[in-house]
């Protein structure tokens, strides 16, 4: 191997370690910006990701320029047409969502309750489509909001279907996220013990004393009966029958899979003789 060679290696490396750095740093800006807080400053932006005041204002110049990010009048910054036209080039969760939507729908109108359409990623569930029930509810959750899997109907029912890498990162570490410290956290065994029910019924009720939801929630199969997505209805914890609404969000979660995997497409051959 040249000298030649190996400074040319060496800075094709560099290049690469400073283009992966740039990434880097702009999904972290990227990051900032929530359905609560869709505009954001410069000064606002530099302090969430901890990057320099130059860097992050060169970074967002060159996402302006290329349609990720859009400057404001006001001076702030939100996210850009160009990153909606490629969200869209996400089909797969964008067919599950228009799969559920009507029957969403129809769970919100037949029970006046809080629905929530939820996917795994990693360890967390993304909140990928929901309904706003009649009855209010102490907590709130925004499309495209990330929570932990343990805690919630929907979350333990995409943890019951994950991989055995997932579970195990999730449940045997017993550090999983708990809501509060006020609320018991179930043990390692009693976290796996509810997955096993949950995989055996296919639903989930989560009553956890102390918490101020309840919610009980149902998994949504794709075409290689693996489980896509879940979705659940989610109640003030005074609302205590939840075994009511079992056959419903049973149903609801059968229909969605049904629109998600389409009519099976059947192979007609043709006669023996003619073959």
């Amino acid at each position: 191997m040249t000298e030649y060679t190996t400074t040319y290696q060496q800075e094709s490396e560099d290049r690469t370690r400073r283009r992966t750095g740039v990434l880097d740093r702009a999904f972290a800006i990227l990051d900032c910006f929530t359905s609560d807080e869709p505009t954001l400053t410069l000064t606002q932006i530099t302090r969430r990701t901890g990057l320099a005041a130059s860097t992050t204002s060169r970074l967002l110049k060159s996402l302006c320029e290329h349609g990720a990010l859009i400057r404001e009048r006001s001076g702030g910054y939100s996210i850009g047409p160009r990153l909606m036209e490629i969200a869209q080039f996400a089909r797969p969760m964008l067919s599950i969502r228009e799969a559920a939507s009507p029957i969403l729908d129809d769970l919100n109108r037949t029970t006046d309750q809080h629905i929530q359409l939820g996917t795994l990623d990693g360890t967390e569930m993304v909140i990928l489509d929901r309904r706003e029930g009649k009855h209010p509810i102490p907590v709130y959750y925004h499309i495209g909001d990330r929570l932990p899997l343990a805690p919630t109907a929907a979350g333990r029912t995409l943890l019951a279907y994950a991989g055995p890498g997932i579970i195990e990162q999730v449940v045997n570490t017993g550090t999983f996220t708990w809501p509060t410290w006020q609320i018991p956290r179930p043990s390692s065994d009693e976290l796996m013990a509810s997955l096993a029910l949950i995989r055996q019924r296919r639903v989930a009720l989560l009553q956890t004393p102390g918490a101020s939801v309840h919610s009980v929630a149902a998994p949504i199969f794709g075409r290689t009966n693996a489980v896509i997505a879940a979705v659940s209805i989610v109640l003030s914890a005074g609302s205590t029958n939840l075994e009511r609404y079992v056959p419903l969000i049973k149903a609801g979660a059968t229909a969605i899979s049904r629109r998600v995997t389409g009519p099976k497409t059947s192979r007609i051959l043709p006669p023996w003789d003619q073959a």
